[in-house]
């Protein structure tokens, strides 16, 4: 079990946050509702003191990543990382992900002839339930998406967080999202199984793509590495993937 850290704090850039207050229209009032019903309670008083204290608010990685959330904005820039927060968000209680970062999985046609070499990341417990909303696991993956066919739900470039766990037939359930390997092709489909058949559809949700019929018997015979149980965008990767990692 890994012991705690002491909790570390950073501060706020709060010229950044005025500006993207400005920016939004939204006014601190306004902002402080927001937090609050994100889960941080904070006053109007209490926001005016980020602005009046000249040595800025100090506040701890939980609290950012809400306000992060509730603006839009990277966390990278509405509180500048540095090596102490990095330590912090370390040392903190710690889930590993499996990066496959040369590993694409096709919304479209498949993809082959890939590197399967992987990195080990690891994130803050927070991080799968503030920002991805899903339990905290030991068996996730990071695979990125490529192609168009899958659209709007994933988009060419996503990343997708895989649980490894459910890759039988029988642990997936109806309309999850897969990503499956058939021969060197590399796919990533919505699953539509049919009651007391034996076969299911393979389908993409942008309808220039066709669904496709599979008996149960050939997908089976494909190795499937897992269900999609989240995404992230290439930003928000960025500004919490590669800074912990």
């Amino acid at each position: 079990m890994i012991e705690k850290a002491e909790k570390t704090f950073y501060k706020l850039d709060k010229e950044f946050l005025a500006q993207v207050l400005k920016e939004k229209k939204i006014s601190r009032s306004k902002f402080a509702q927001m937090l609050s019903e994100n889960g941080y309670e904070i006053t109007l008083d209490g926001i005016a003191y980020w602005y009046r204290n000249e040595k800025n608010q100090p506040e701890n990685y939980e609290n950012i990543i809400i306000m992060a959330k509730v603006l839009g904005v990277p966390v990278s820039k509405l509180a500048p990382i540095n090596n102490n927060i990095k330590n912090y968000i370390k040392q903190e209680n710690q889930v590993e992900f499996r990066y496959f970062s040369d590993i694409y999985a096709s919304a479209g046609f498949g993809t082959s002839s890939q590197n399967e070499e992987f990195k080990i990341i690891s994130v803050n417990e927070n991080f799968l339930k503030e920002i991805l909303d899903i339990p905290i696991k030991k068996t996730y993956d990071i695979i990125k998406i490529y192609g168009e066919s899958m659209e709007p739900i994933l988009l060419n470039g996503d990343f997708v967080i895989v649980d490894r766990n459910k890759n039988t037939l029988a642990a997936i359930s109806n309309a999850d999202i897969v990503i499956f390997r058939k021969g060197d092709d590399l796919f990533c489909k919505k699953i539509k199984k049919q009651p007391f058949e034996d076969f299911i559809f393979l389908v993409s949700e942008n309808k220039k793509y066709e669904d496709r019929k599979v008996d149960n018997v050939e997908f089976e015979k494909c190795e499937i590495l897992g269900t999609v149980v989240s995404k992230m965008t290439i930003e928000t990767f960025k500004n919490f993937i590669e800074v912990v990692g």
